[in-house]
């Protein structure tokens, strides 16, 4: 899964640096090299201008969620309702420190474990070692493949890039436009943490189905500890940004986008969960693009439509 997590991120990196080369009428390596330089370049500013912000903020957020927790819970129990709903369950008492826990342990594996990072640093390099030269390595794949098989590899790749490309590119279009609609919102309706919250709502876009409904949690959390209303506004912002997203934003990329069927994709999310953990989890779409791709790739539209009408004559 880290090697294909590279090559999603080499994809996205090729695509690119061929809209730039056939842009600006540059050589690949010369278009390669800039967006190396121009992507360095803004990662170092941005951690030089708001790194300590950044860190200080997702400090504060994995402080906060615990006590928002705890307020969440007082409040419903300030309800008879909330008393009666709590009261119906004998453990509940113990509910908001370990709802606390939970987070606390959650923000402190996100923020602190080697093995996260080492994978990302790796998932990186090798994404960019790929994205340099793709045809050097393809090329020991086609060697490995028998001569008879070739063409049929070449053409599965070829169906599966161009899946894979256009789904990333839709998918960090969404994303860009999740990401700064949601902090945007939550910054005028008074949500603590807005930017933090915005960047987790764009990260988790990028897994369909299960993505929208976690990134709502925290700020969700967050802005009933002020208000219910808030809490209840927030849910509203949500929901209105992701049925933009689905609605608006990604018809608009209708000719290229890759769409994938829900179910496909929930059983591609619940398989991959299961044997490779989150990271199965949050390239089980993308994965699912590539393997349509193939699949198109060796079952032509065509040849179906060919055989179905042989069967009706």
């Amino acid at each position: 899964m880290l090697l294909f997590a590279a090559i999603v991120v080499a994809v996205l990196m090729t695509a690119v640096v061929d809209w730039l080369g056939a842009r600006f009428r540059l050589g690949r390596r010369m278009a390669f090299a800039l967006i190396l330089f121009v992507a360095v370049c803004l990662l170092g500013l941005t951690v030089w201008l708001r790194g300590p912000s950044i860190i200080g903020q997702f400090a504060n957020l994995q402080t906060d969620l615990p006590q928002a927790a705890h307020q969440l819970v007082a409040r419903i129990n300030g309800y008879a309702w909330g008393r009666w709903l709590l009261a119906q369950w004998s453990g509940y008492s113990q509910l908001s420190s370990s709802v606390s826990s939970a987070l606390t342990r959650i923000g402190g594996i996100v923020l602190s474990t080697a093995t996260v990072l080492s994978g990302l640093v790796l998932v990186g390099f090798l994404g960019l070692y790929l994205a340099a030269e793709p045809e050097v390595y393809f090329a020991y794949v086609q060697r490995a493949t028998p001569s008879a098989y070739r063409t049929t590899l070449n053409a599965c790749a070829a169906v599966a890039v161009r899946n894979l490309r256009w789904w990333v590119l839709s998918q960090m279009l969404s994303m860009t436009a999740v990401g700064v609609i949601v902090a945007g919102g939550l910054w005028t309706l008074g949500v603590p943490l807005a930017g933090t919250l915005g960047v987790i709502a764009a990260l988790l876009t990028f897994i369909p189905n299960i993505g929208p409904i976690l990134s709502l949690v925290p700020a969700v959390l967050l802005a009933v500890a002020i208000s219910p209303m808030k809490g209840l506004l927030t849910v509203l912002l949500f929901l209105a940004v992701h049925f933009l997203e689905g609605n608006v934003i990604t018809p608009l990329l209708e000719r290229r986008i890759v769409r994938l069927p829900p179910a496909l994709t929930m059983t591609a999310q619940l398989l991959l969960a299961v044997v490779a953990g989150p990271l199965g989890l949050a390239l089980a779409a993308p994965l699912a693009a590539a393997a349509l791709g193939v699949f198109d790739a060796l079952v032509p539209i065509e040849a179906v439509h060919k055989v179905e009408s042989c069967k009706a004559g």
